[in-house]
């Protein structure tokens, strides 16, 4: 090999080593936290915000709250269902579900359920009808309002 070409090999991996190191010294931007969860004032239960990428890892899904008729001995009329894969149990066995109260924000309401039919959740108490209720992904809220990690 020539001694210019040698040289010019050598200036090439020289300019690389700076650039590398260069690289190396330069801190890339710390990814946002796919979750946030946040106090509400008065009340117990913190409000969850995702960045869009959590929204699509999760497979997030919602549907509004409804009035319906349901067929229920001793009721008549119209009454307020959700899917019943909106349903969440507390460890206690209380019942609730997310409500999807702003973009990208979802906030764990307490619900009563009357009786499952079929698909849905008859409710007595619960989100206002045309709430949007989180179908899919609602156990992966839960656990990141618990902080608790699918993860061992």
């Amino acid at each position: 090999m020539s001694a210019k070409k040698s040289g010019t090999i050598g200036l090439a991996t020289a300019a690389i080593a700076v650039v590398l190191a260069g690289c190396g010294a330069a801190q890339a931007p710390e990814a946002p936290s796919p979750a946030t969860v946040r106090p509400v004032a008065g009340s117990p239960v913190p409000q969850l915000q995702l960045t869009d990428r959590a929204i699509r890892r999760l497979g997030i899904a919602t549907q509004p709250a409804r009035m319906a008729t349901v067929a229920i001995p001793g009721r008549r009329g119209p009454e307020e269902v959700i899917p019943y894969s909106a349903v969440i149990y507390d460890n206690d066995g209380s019942t609730w579900t997310y409500v999807n109260t702003a973009a990208r924000t979802f906030t764990r309401e307490r619900i009563t359920v009357v009786v499952i039919r079929g698909g849905v959740a008859v409710l007595s108490a619960g989100p206002a009808a045309g709430s949007p209720v989180v179908t899919v992904g609602a156990p992966e809220l839960l656990g990141t309002e618990y902080n608790i990690s699918g993860e061992e």
